[in-house]
């Protein structure tokens, strides 16, 4: 599934906990990660901090 996505083959998929608390959201080029406070947020970010976009926006 996600090298379908990847190869933007399908889209529009959702990843989620059972109770829909954090939310994935891989599409061609990157995902989208939904979680539940800022500090898991900005755990996520240190930990992998080579994920993340060079743009000065961050985008």
């Amino acid at each position: 599934m996600l090298r379908n996505i990847a190869d933007d083959k399908v889209g529009g998929i959702l990843i989620s906990d059972t109770g829909m608390r954090r939310v994935h959201h891989p599409y061609d080029g990157g995902a989208d990660v939904f979680l539940t406070t800022s500090e898991e947020r900005d755990r996520m970010r240190d930990r992998h901090a080579d994920w993340l976009s060079r743009h000065p926006s961050g985008l």
